[in-house]
């Protein structure tokens, strides 16, 4: 079984979320345990153990993957998608789960107060440069902003993520979630600069995770380089076999 990260995030009755951690399943060595990426080097055979295992233990038979290369891109999926070429995946077909690999980028999750739309978006600093939140909600225009519902997921904390001048000058909107530190670099909020954006386009009921992924039970790119993937996913209960 894949060992679930709590966090009380109210959704409509028909929809199921689910973050994993990294403290089961089939991974090994450096991946170990529940990475759920295929790209990073990890044994392919445990990764698709590792699907395999999460996908009946939500009783789900389609995940839809993002190809995520830090784009602005997004795209609407269906039963026919398997990997999509984007950052942000939303999507109305009630026999798929939208899913999200992070390892300190925020993995954000979305809903609507009717319950009609799923999505995820994987959000690092070049993604939220680049309006991958602002590129997703767009898409979403025929929902009234204050039906929307959004969870921001575990990701590396400021206290643990720091970036050079150049990144602090990509954001100069931003600037009060940067913290100068004593070497000439700054430390970022990654997830409060995601909920100044939501702010800025009108969407306000959002939850927010506390967990950082360089400290607890997950995977951290900054911390360990080669590592591997957790998975967060949205789905409709009418989703399972």
């Amino acid at each position: 079984m894949i060992t679930r990260y709590k966090i009380d995030w109210k959704v409509p009755s028909n929809i199921e979320f689910f973050i994993s951690t990294n403290q089961s399943g089939f991974s090994r060595e450096k991946f170990k345990h529940a990475n759920f990426s295929l790209n990073v080097g990890d044994n392919q055979t445990n990764v698709q153990s590792n699907i395999n295992c999460l996908k009946n233990q939500l009783n789900i038979n389609h995940i839809v993957f993002m190809n995520q290369t830090h784009s602005n891109l997004v795209s609407n999926v269906s039963t026919n998608s398997k990997y999509a070429d984007s950052d942000a995946i939303f999507s109305n077909d009630k026999h798929i789960a939208c899913a999200v690999l992070t390892a300190d980028c925020i993995p954000i999750l979305i809903t609507n107060k009717a319950g009609s739309i799923i999505g995820c978006i994987h959000a690092g600093w070049k993604g939220l440069r680049h309006n991958i939140i602002e590129n997703f909600f767009n898409e979403l225009s025929n929902i009234k902003k204050e039906d929307i519902m959004v969870l921001l997921g575990p990701c590396i904390s400021q206290n643990n993520y720091e970036v050079d001048e150049d990144v602090l000058n990509q954001f100069p909107k931003y600037s009060k979630r940067f913290e100068k530190v004593k070497n000439g670099k700054y430390k970022m909020n990654l997830r409060y600069i995601a909920y100044d954006i939501l702010s800025e386009i009108g969407i306000t009921d959002v939850t927010i995770s506390k967990s950082c992924t360089f400290d607890e039970g997950f995977y951290s790119y900054r911390k360990d380089g080669i590592t591997g993937r957790f998975i967060s996913l949205i789905w409709f209960k009418d989703a399972s076999r």
